[in-house]
């Protein structure tokens, strides 16, 4: 059986010619595809702007910022910044004409929010525990107050309200800031500040706290 097997696999009128494997240069490949295929999975990941500033086109056509608000968020771990413009769509009524009276004025009450600037303290190089600290929080405000002058994102007339939420060093970091030459160009345009932290009385057990 080995030997007919040997003999059907060496007679040469059985054996097929060799294969012959065109080079790589005379392969014809469409440059475009192969470029974008590589530019895609080696570009790295696209980030909106390493500064947080976000493009100039926010604002949507019809609309109008008709205020500013600054969230200052505070935990124990972090210390977070928001700066956020509160936006109107003046052709509002004209697009909802279907909409009643209470729905109206409840899109009024709660009227679109455009985040315009975010920065924490990990932007700035802090990490683990350094993030929580007082040093971190005032150079978070510093950074803030600065970009804010620089950007020119507030007008000599408009209108920011402060939102804090959490206790911590960093609160009290962005309150000194806030009241020092850090913040002396914006102290002009704040007309409210309101504390939006939660306090629990009762309820459930709490969640274990982090530990670093």
């Amino acid at each position: 059986m080995f030997s007919r097997i040997t003999r059907f696999a060496l007679n040469g009128s059985r054996i097929q010619a060799p294969l012959t494997i065109q080079p790589i240069s005379n392969t014809i490949i469409n440059p475009i595809r192969a470029i974008s295929t590589t530019s895609t999975l080696n570009a790295p990941p696209r980030r909106a702007n390493k500064k947080g500033v976000k493009p100039s086109n926010w604002l949507k056509a019809d609309e109008k910022v008709v205020g500013w608000k600054i969230y200052a968020t505070f935990t124990s771990n972090n210390t977070r910044a928001n700066v956020v413009a509160v936006v109107e769509d003046t052709k509002f009524l004209e697009k909802n004409q279907h909409l009643s009276h209470n729905e109206q004025v409840i899109y009024y009450l709660q009227l679109p929010h455009r985040i315009v600037y975010s920065l924490s303290t990990g932007q700035l190089g802090f990490r683990g525990v350094q993030r929580s600290e007082y040093e971190a929080g005032f150079q978070l405000s510093s950074k803030l107050f600065k970009t804010i002058q620089e950007k020119n994102l507030f007008g000599p007339t408009d209108k920011v309200e402060i939102v804090v939420n959490g206790m911590g060093k960093g609160r009290e970091a962005f309150s000194a800031a806030l009241l020092g030459k850090e913040g002396q160009a914006l102290q002009k345009n704040i007309v409210r500040i309101s504390d939006a932290t939660v306090l629990k009385f009762g309820g459930s057990r709490s969640k274990k706290q982090r530990r670093i």
